[in-house]
């Protein structure tokens, strides 16, 4: 009696569990569908006209794409009782806010409208003054369309902890900071993509991060006031792709903070002197894709602070002595651990390059790829004892003669990038043996390789190096000898005859592993086609059964169908995709499916036992889920009485997917041991698993079935 109790409470247990678990993550109504976003909240994307009745356990609604134009007083009405800490509005041409539509969102931290073109700033204002503020922490509205922004569009949050408000994509040509004053707490500022021209900034105390990224500006916007700093916390700061002519010595002076400075593809022509020298807490300088740029001067990255220079796709000339100097470029940065010019031009001139890197003691990373080196110099990474990352792709050099002179004693690289260059042999002298040591993984692919002995060693290391190398086998071709261009470098085997006098044990060797791979081989092929045997055996006794013919489907007795089918549930796809769209549209054999041809209205066991009456044969398709189902297990049972009646040929047995042995019945087992079977099959013996399903549910003169006793 105790067990029975103990028994009853874990069932109601489990049950209520069941149906919380489905209230959470799956009852979201027809036009809802609930999920848990990658940052841990329970959510529900909803695209109808309205937002239905959820589960109090969603934290985050999406609304996108739907038809709803108006949001009333009463639209949010159903998540009264949800804490809900993410809201977003994302392209439902919505037009009128209420102003009391937020009022009961007392939990939202985040506020995203997006799209929304038809949706009049003003509107949205009105509607924030109501909005609870107290957890509230990001504002983000984008791609809206906006042309200007309310100087008091912020005021509902004095005195708030919104930390991050993002304008990105809309129209505004200027905006006034004072917009922002009241936003004593933010430290995420991005007004991105828009048309700016000009911008009035107010004082952020707690700023961190300004984008402004993708505007018109054409300066740089002023950070002082009376010789104050707007922003004296401001770390990361983004002035990319403006249309920024100058800057000078004094743009970044009110930035004591400032850590992280990007100015990728502005219309500077100019580098000039000292324009980072103000920033001492400064570490990285983005300048990539500055098209325009003709001049580097003396004193321009004067600062002991930076640590990393992005510089690449600038087309800059450093082959031309006047547009730089090569002596003083990176002397006054001694601490940079990062540096990357790519797609620039430099120049084949050992004194210069070496000028250039000397001063770089503790240079980590180096992206040299597409600048034209033919050759490197001698020393000219002698003091770069620091260095982990060299990228040398996309050049034209050719072969490391001097190796030992041109690396040192480098021993700390780990990666090493030479590929599409014209290096065509590598051998044991190419790279010294103290940087092949050190190396983690290199990358020599899409080089013109030469496949000749000369090749040898760099085959041998590849097979026995720990060393990743980048591309292989893929982009490891042979160039010459003509006969051999396109080959894979690995394909590519010089025979001892050829390089080395012969040895008798080499025959031997090569006789052992022929039989190896042989025995391998033919194992293989075994395991592979095992299925296909099986099922060749099984067609050879149906074609056998049914060397007298066959009949047509109407010609046959009391058949209204050439099978009954049972499935699983979770078989269903291929069998109503796969299986039944090849038997019944391309071989015009005709299948009963309890989905589609039962009687409405009837029992299940009253149609089962109906079609079955009906049908010629049953097909059976098994798998693991078929297994595990009592269902399942069920109509085997009710089918089995047709196998007694009518012996084994009555049934098509189908293992869709191989049954694990701890999920094999009895049943099933019996019904396997005494009846053949056929294998699902895809790719090779395909062919044959269709040829044998369709001859076997094909009716053979004067071969009816009868009764096994």
């Amino acid at each position: 009696m105790i067990i029975s109790y103990i028994w009853f409470g874990i069932t109601v247990i489990f049950t209520i569990l069941c149906v919380i678990y489905t209230d959470t993550y799956h009852d979201c109504g027809e036009c809802c569908k609930c999920l848990i976003t990658t940052r841990g909240y329970k959510s529900a994307i909803c695209d109808g006209s309205y937002i239905p009745k959820l589960p109090v356990s969603v934290e985050e609604i999406e609304l996108r794409n739907s038809n709803l134009k108006d949001i009333g007083r009463f639209s949010l009405i159903n998540l009264t009782l949800h804490r809900v800490y993410v809201l977003v509005l994302s392209g439902n041409s919505i037009r009128y806010i209420h102003q009391e539509a937020f009022v009961n969102l007392t939990w939202l931290s985040v506020l995203t409208v997006n799209n929304e073109t038809s949706l009049s700033v003003d509107v949205l204002k009105k509607a924030l003054t109501k909005l609870s503020s107290k957890f509230a922490r990001t504002l983000r509205f984008t791609n809206n369309n906006w042309e200007y922004l309310p100087n008091d569009m912020f005021d509902s949050f004095i005195n708030t902890k919104i930390k991050n408000v993002l304008l990105i994509g809309n129209q505004f040509s200027y905006i006034n900071g004072s917009a922002f004053g009241v936003l004593t707490s933010c430290q995420n500022l991005v007004i991105e993509y828009n048309k700016l021209t000009k911008i009035h900034f107010w004082k952020m105390q707690r700023l961190k991060r300004l984008g402004l990224e993708g505007n018109r500006l054409s300066k740089v916007p002023n950070f002082c006031k009376f010789h104050d700093s707007l922003f004296p916390k401001l770390e990361i700061l983004s002035l990319s792709e403006n249309n920024i002519g100058n800057i000078d010595k004094t743009s970044f002076i009110c930035l004591p903070k400032l850590e992280v400075l990007k100015m990728r593809g502005i219309s500077i022509v100019e580098l000039q002197n000292n324009i980072f020298s103000s920033l001492k807490k400064l570490e990285q300088v983005n300048l990539e894709k500055i098209n325009t740029l003709k001049r580097i001067e003396d004193f321009a990255f004067n600062n002991t602070s930076i640590k990393k220079i992005f510089m690449p796709n600038c087309k800059f000339r450093f082959d031309l002595e006047e547009r730089f100097n090569h002596s003083t470029i990176f002397k006054f940065c001694p601490n940079l651990n990062y540096l990357n010019l790519g797609l620039n031009h430099l120049p084949n001139n050992a004194s210069i390059l070496h000028c250039m890197f000397k001063p770089l003691d503790n240079l980590e990373s180096l992206l040299l790829h597409s600048t034209g080196l033919i050759d490197l110099p001698r020393n000219v990474f002698t003091n770069s004892r620091k260095l982990r990352k060299l990228n040398l792709h996309d050049n034209s050099l050719h072969y490391f003669d001097r190796s030992r002179e041109i690396f040192g004693n480098i021993s700390s690289l780990k990666s090493l990038d030479l590929s599409s260059n014209l290096i065509s042999t590598m051998n044991k002298s190419s790279l010294p043996s103290i940087l092949l040591n050190s190396l983690e993984k290199i990358n020599l692919g899409s080089n013109p390789f030469s496949c000749t002995c000369d090749q040898k060693w760099f085959l041998e290391w590849i097979r026995q190096t720990k060393v990743k190398i980048v591309g292989y086998p893929q982009r490891y071709k042979c160039r010459y000898p003509n006969e051999l261009e396109g080959q894979y470098l690995k394909s590519y085997n010089p025979t001892d005859d050829i390089c080395n006098p012969w040895n008798p044990l080499y025959t031997m060797a090569i006789v052992l592993s022929l039989f190896g791979v042989s025995i391998l081989v033919i194992i293989i092929c075994i395991w592979i086609c095992q299925n296909n045997m099986k099922n060749t055996v099984y067609l050879l006794r149906v074609v056998y059964n049914h060397r007298q013919g066959h009949v047509a489907l109407d010609e046959r007795l009391n058949y209204e169908y050439h099978a009954f089918v049972v499935y699983c549930d979770a078989d269903r796809e291929w069998v109503h995709n796969v299986f039944l769209r090849k038997m019944e549209r391309d071989e015009k054999i005709k299948l009963c499916i309890h989905q589609r041809d039962f009687d409405v209205g009837e029992t299940i066991t009253g149609n089962i036992d109906k079609y079955l009456e009906k049908s010629w044969k049953v097909v059976v398709v098994m798998s693991n889920n078929f297994a595990k189902s009592e269902w399942c297990q069920w109509e085997v049972d009710v089918v089995q009485e047709r196998r007694r009646r009518q012996g084994k040929d009555a049934f098509l047995l189908i293992m869709l997917k191989t049954i694990d042995s701890k999920h094999m019945t009895s049943p099933l087992r019996t019904l396997l041991e005494s009846t053949p079977h056929i294998r699902y099959q895809t790719g090779i013996g395909e062919d044959l698993f269709w040829t044998a399903a369709v001859k076997s549910l094909q009716k053979p003169l004067g071969h009816p079935p009868v009764a096994v006793l």
